[in-house]
């Protein structure tokens, strides 16, 4: 068992509310311009009152202490308002990615239990059958006319007038977000992070990094994962203006970071891999950059050095997920350590134990555990994986790793099946139970193998009933009609039967070296 040697030296108030973090960035730097998005830009008290009045908009139409908002919007001011929006009058807001289907959509309807949705209106359709599937009576509120029936564009009214100032009064333990995120089972698990949760997590990075020179940061990760929301609220708490963008677009970063004299950047390595190898990147000037933060998945130290050397900054990686904020980082004037995520972050207690629960000595491989404030209390209506995450108060990450002898955290592997493409975290049951509903499917196994640009990659291995016939292209359009693009498998393998042990379960290390092998012949 371990804890950092840092010191927890941060002066953040603890709030009833996390929403009232945006009226102390406000006391603290007085007004400034605090987010450029596009054409757009708005002052951090023009952001706050803009948000007032979402506030008000929806306080009006019933939504009340607790009361769930599904907010399906990707990165522009209208979502990072509607998120201290909802905070603001005692709500949770539910952030859900825009590239969802209908089907999880609904699911996310129904987990959640909104009573409310947000969206804009190229998302309308796909939320109106959303809540049509979902078979409940949610409000639609929409940032912007639009022809699909049942909705209401609250623009007109959310741009000028009174707004509501003094959030309501939260407990700590209240939830603030919910957070779907991919786990072994085939549905999305909300992960409930809490009003205490959202400043300790902050805290604990605040507190080794306290006075980060003054530059633009931009951000580019949805504000639907927990990574973009908690770094966005470190940017306010730096006193940092903020440049927004709703994709990843390399070219557009290129050239944003000279014109904004950007200094961070938040990215997942999949996306140094696209800025690294642009044709156009030699066109730009990259000196104001000062800090490349990467997350979401590992970064290879080929690529860290590669970037470092052509965009002449430091580049860091940090490891958190979504049930635990950010569990290590590097401070401001650490030495970075090769494959290493950096030191735990204050506020944590972290252990490595073997397969029996027992702690393990520093260098010693083995499942990593975290206790800490900023841990979540457990998965939205799930009390079984809310038992099977949490043992004697300690939150078992499923990831498997080591500390060195000077408290250093490296990833080497992870226990549950997770694929993790670009940073996006990807359940292979979910596929799986989509791929089994194809009639020609006798069996399927999800795995991921190595690809160079996204880190791991989607690969099914199927087998097929005895005399069907089915293409790769058949079952990549069958998987698209009821899960997301990028969940759609990049390989389809057909193999006669697959690997089982004597119990009958399919022994996918087994497919993976397989793979493995194929790949690199």
């Amino acid at each position: 068992m371990s804890s950092s040697g840092r010191t927890n030296t941060s002066s953040m108030a603890r709030h009833s509310n996390v929403a009232f973090l945006e009226h102390d960035n406000l006391e603290r730097y007085g007004t400034y311009l605090r987010l450029f998005f596009e054409d757009r830009s708005l002052s951090n008290l023009e952001e706050l009152e803009y948000a007032g009045r979402i506030a008000r908009a929806l306080k009006e139409r019933g939504v009340r202490l607790g009361d769930r908002v599904l907010a399906v919007i990707p990165n522009s001011p209208e979502m990072t308002a509607s998120i201290q929006a909802i905070w603001t009058i005692g709500a949770v807001v539910v952030p859900v990615s825009p590239q969802w289907s209908v089907p999880e959509m609904a699911y996310a309807l129904n987990n959640s239990g909104a009573s409310v949705v947000l969206t804009i209106p190229p998302l309308a359709q796909r939320m109106c059958e959303a809540s049509q599937v979902s078979m409940g009576s949610q409000r639609l509120l929409c940032f912007g006319e639009t022809n699909v029936a049942g909705f209401e564009n609250i623009a007109p009214e959310v741009a000028d007038g009174i707004w509501i100032s003094t959030p309501e009064d939260r407990a700590p333990s209240d939830a603030a977000m919910l957070l779907y995120t991919s786990g072994t089972t085939s549905r999305p698990k909300g992960v409930i992070v809490t009003h205490e949760n959202i400043p300790a997590a902050m805290d604990s990075v605040h507190s080794v990094n306290p006075a980060l020179p003054r530059k633009p940061m931009l951000h580019v990760l949805p504000l639907h994962h927990i990574f973009g929301v908690l770094m966005y609220q470190l940017s306010n708490r730096w006193g940092f203006n903020s440049i927004l963008m709703n994709r990843f677009d390399p070219l557009a970063i290129l050239q944003a970071i000279p014109r904004h004299k950007i200094g961070y950047v938040l990215t997942v390595p999949t996306m140094l891999v696209y800025l690294l190898h642009h044709p156009e990147r030699a066109k730009y000037d990259f000196s104001s950059l000062y800090r490349i933060i990467a997350g979401g998945s590992s970064l290879p130290e080929a690529l860290r050095l590669s970037f470092q050397q052509a965009f002449r900054c430091r580049v860091d990686q940090g490891y958190g997920m979504s049930e635990t904020g950010f569990i290590s980082c590097y401070g401001d004037h650490e030495t970075y350590r090769a494959g290493s995520s950096g030191w735990p972050c204050p506020g944590f207690e972290l252990s490595i134990v073997d397969d029996q629960n027992r702690p393990l000595p520093p260098l010693s491989v083995g499942e990593i555990c975290i206790k800490g404030a900023s841990v979540t209390p457990g998965y939205w209506n799930d009390p079984e994986s809310t038992g099977s995450a949490f043992r004697d108060k300690w939150f078992h990450t499923g990831d498997v790793g080591y500390v060195d002898a000077d408290g250093y955290i490296y990833i080497t592997d992870r226990k549950k099946d997770i694929i993790i493409k670009g940073g996006e975290n990807i359940s292979p049951r979910e596929i799986e139970e989509i791929i089994y509903l194809h009639p020609s499917v006798a069996e399927a196994a999800v795995v991921a193998v190595p690809d160079p640009d996204f880190g791991e990659e989607i690969c099914a291995v199927v087998q097929l009933r005895e005399g069907a016939t089915v293409t790769e292209s058949e079952i990549r359009e069958h998987g698209a009609r009821y899960i997301s693009k990028f969940k759609v498998p990049a390989y389809i393998v057909f193999q006669p039967a697959l690997p089982k042990s004597s119990t009958g379960k399919i022994q996918k290390q087994i497919l993976r070296e397989q793979l493995a092998n194929l790949k690199a012949a």
